[in-house]
């Protein structure tokens, strides 16, 4: 009988504990999730651009690129299809006015200061922070040899 009346308690016990467990990580969860920021940021390509280079009058070549940007997850659907739109703008804007450009040697291009002129650029024309980052997927120098080796 005593062994009984144990296993009883044992599983009242048992009950007891488990119950406030679960309640306890629950609402450790909820307010772990309730501490994070929005949430992450959602990446989109742009289409890649030919941007042509100028120089002493006479057409050099054309400076091929492609970028992906990323952009709030929280950002209305018709403001993420305007960036992208406005990145590849800006981006073409900077290239084609970028004179420091040595048509011979991309390495020395300082590609910081694209990305963040661009970023800086975009969030301004958007009046919004929405895009947050911005990579360089291609960016490359093709003569005007090259062009028309390809077509």
């Amino acid at each position: 009988m005593i062994k009984f009346v144990l296993i009883g308690a044992w599983a009242c016990f048992a009950t007891l504990a488990s119950g406030y467990a679960t309640q306890y990580f629950r609402t450790a969860y909820a307010k772990s999730e309730v501490e994070q920021p929005a949430g992450p940021s959602e990446m989109k390509k742009t289409k890649e651009i030919d941007v042509p280079k100028i120089k002493d009058g006479a057409l050099k070549g054309y400076i091929v690129a492609q970028f992906a940007y990323s952009v709030k997850a929280g950002a209305p659907k018709k403001l993420t299809a305007f960036a992208e739109a406005l990145v590849v703008d800006e981006a073409f804007r900077y290239i084609f006015d970028d004179d420091s450009v040595d048509l011979g040697n991309l390495k020395k291009y300082d590609l910081k200061k694209l990305i963040n002129t661009v970023i800086k650029n975009v969030n301004a024309r958007l009046k919004n922070e929405a895009v947050t980052d911005l990579a360089i997927q291609e960016f490359t120098f093709l003569t005007t040899a090259e062009v028309k080796q390809r077509f």
